[in-house]
């Protein structure tokens, strides 16, 4: 089996990936303090939720960091891809929990969501998704990774397109204004993340309508709408004492 060189293009996005990774463990960490002074569960949830998107983040440092080392996309670098967006399938669930305990809306979903989860994991996890491998060795053979990238991308659009409806519809009900603060940056987080994806899916469709050999520019575009969701997100939950203040002055 054949391996892909690593390109020198690459090495920015590799450094720009440590940096969100150790970006995502301070908010992570920061989260896990915030439920420990807290007791309730809505923080901890968010945590898990920031710690198994760091934790991809991580996971695909960790396949770039052997390819820039051998120069090759090899083993680790094709094991880090599905492992990556098994855990965006995982923050996503946690996401979910969050959005319905603080809204206190579509819990009835939890079976549902659990189950498409563990099926599209399954999916990302098969050998035929080809991650890594160089398009030649598998050229005419049976490649599902169109299909497991599509499930990803509308799985993950269908639960940041709830959790961002209902956020908008309760913010327009709400008599306080930090809660209506809140729902409004859950709702800006969650748009966060589909812009996310989008940039996600540009950036595959370069790969196979353009022939690009990937990480684009709209791979860094993507992560910037990632910061942007975990800082909404966060805020939208702790509410420092200085936006508290900023509130309460209007």
């Amino acid at each position: 089996m054949t391996y892909s060189p690593f390109e020198d293009r690459v090495l920015p996005i590799f450094i720009y990936y440590i940096f969100l990774t150790v970006f995502g463990m301070l908010i992570s960490v920061k989260m896990y303090y915030k439920w420990r002074e807290r007791k309730v569960t809505p923080p901890l949830y968010l945590t898990l939720a920031f710690s198994f998107l760091t934790i991809a983040l991580l996971g695909i440092s960790i396949g770039l960091a052997e390819a820039a080392i051998t120069g090759f996309y090899k083993e680790i670098y094709r094991f880090s891809l599905p492992f990556g967006y098994s855990m965006v399938v995982i923050s996503n669930i946690f996401l979910f929990i969050f959005s319905s305990t603080i809204t206190n809306k579509g819990k009835k979903a939890y079976s549902i969501i659990i189950i498409f989860s563990i099926l599209l994991i399954i999916l990302l996890f098969l050998p035929w998704n080809w991650w890594g491998v160089p398009s030649e060795d598998y050229a005419g053979k049976l490649n599902l990774r169109i299909y497991s990238t599509s499930s990803l991308v509308i799985y993950s659009y269908l639960i940041y397109g709830y959790i961002a409806y209902i956020s908008f519809k309760l913010k327009k009900k709400a008599e306080k204004n930090i809660t209506r603060l809140g729902l409004t940056l859950l709702f800006y987080a969650m748009i966060s993340l589909m812009l996310l994806f989008l940039m996600l899916v540009l950036d595959t469709l370069m790969i196979f309508l353009f022939d690009h050999p990937g990480y684009s520019q709209f791979t860094y575009i993507a992560w910037i709408f990632g910061i942007i969701f975990i800082i909404l997100a966060y805020l939208s939950l702790v509410m420092p004492e200085w936006l508290v203040k900023r509130i309460d002055k209007n």
